[in-house]
């Protein structure tokens, strides 16, 4: 496959303020990384450890937008849940059914990420803290098969005594995303621009440097590119806004853009993620053509100042 999204999936179920209730909605965050990918392309797939309903609730969304499901392998006799309950004062608690390391340890086996892969795989996308082992057999991995390697950092991760692990993996990382706040718990600073500066210092290839609605930086090859975020769109649920942009820049630096096209084809692809709750029922070629409009508008509008 061209594209492996290597993170767990599971099944959310949200509860508006209203009382609204959408039940089943497809989630996690390689999932949201999968329908950011899908926008630009239906060769990607996602790979990892399912419970025995994952399937049967969500096996209609895979077959009608053409999105392989041979990555995913029932290994729970539990399927992860996470109720997600917002208030009036746009907060929001998330209530998992599983721990964190039981949802961790179904995230796909090196071995499952590299039966995805073969000699046509143009980038991988992977949600991960430093786990140092899973790391070195993806860049190992890079050799075998060709592919670019991104890792979007969980926040766990991210803090001061990791600095030195993580800047040292950077060099053979192709695109590292990682969103302000984060960044900033791992420097040990409230500036979020002596947070970018460290990182663009210490990364020799990209950084997605996510800021939220106020868009995200691309470092690379010691410039900063600032992508904004798409204006005038529908606003509904901002769930998998990072992720899906995050996947969606990996693509654009397969694809051969340039740091500042990806990092407005990124935001082109959360724009359709955040304009309703989950992801498109359905992903058509008018929404490619859209995503890829408003890039192009994106772009244009920063180069004209």
């Amino acid at each position: 496959m061209e594209y492996v999204i290597a993170t767990t999936v599971s099944t959310d179920e949200v509860h508006l303020a209203d009382g609204t209730v959408f039940a089943n909605q497809p989630g996690s965050a390689g999932f949201y990384a999968l329908a950011g990918m899908r926008v630009f392309t239906d060769k990607v797939m996602i790979c990892g450890g399912i419970g025995p309903e994952y399937l049967s609730r969500h096996g209609e969304w895979y077959k009608k937008n053409h999105v392989s499901v041979e990555g995913l392998v029932v290994r729970s006799e539990i399927s992860p849940t996470i109720v997600i309950h917002y208030y009036k004062d746009g907060s929001r608690i998330d209530e998992p059914n599983i721990g964190l390391h039981e949802f961790r340890a179904l995230d796909p086996s090196i071995d499952e990420v590299f039966r995805c892969c073969d000699k046509n795989t143009k980038g991988v996308y992977v949600f991960k803290a430093a786990e140092r082992e899973y790391l070195d057999a993806l860049i190992r991995g890079k050799r075998q098969f060709g592919y670019k390697l991104m890792w979007e950092i969980s926040e766990d991760a991210c803090r001061p005594e990791n600095i030195e692990t993580i800047e040292a993996y950077l060099k053979d990382i192709d695109v590292f995303s990682i969103n302000r706040g984060e960044a900033k718990l791992l420097y040990g600073t409230k500036d979020e621009w002596e947070a970018g500066e460290r990182l663009m210092k210490a990364a020799p290839n990209w950084v997605f440097f996510r800021r939220g609605e106020e868009g995200a930086y691309i470092f690379a090859e010691g410039k900063r590119y600032e992508c904004p975020s798409i204006s005038d769109i529908t606003v509904t649920d901002t769930t998998g806004g990072g992720n899906s942009s995050s996947a969606a820049v990996l693509y654009a630096c397969c694809e051969g853009y340039d740091p500042q096209m990806a990092g407005c084809m990124g935001a082109a692809a959360a724009a359709e993620i955040i304009a309703q709750f989950g992801v498109p029922e359905v992903f058509t070629e008018e929404m490619k053509r859209r995503a890829m409009k408003r890039a192009k508008m994106c772009k244009e509008e920063i180069n004209n100042g």
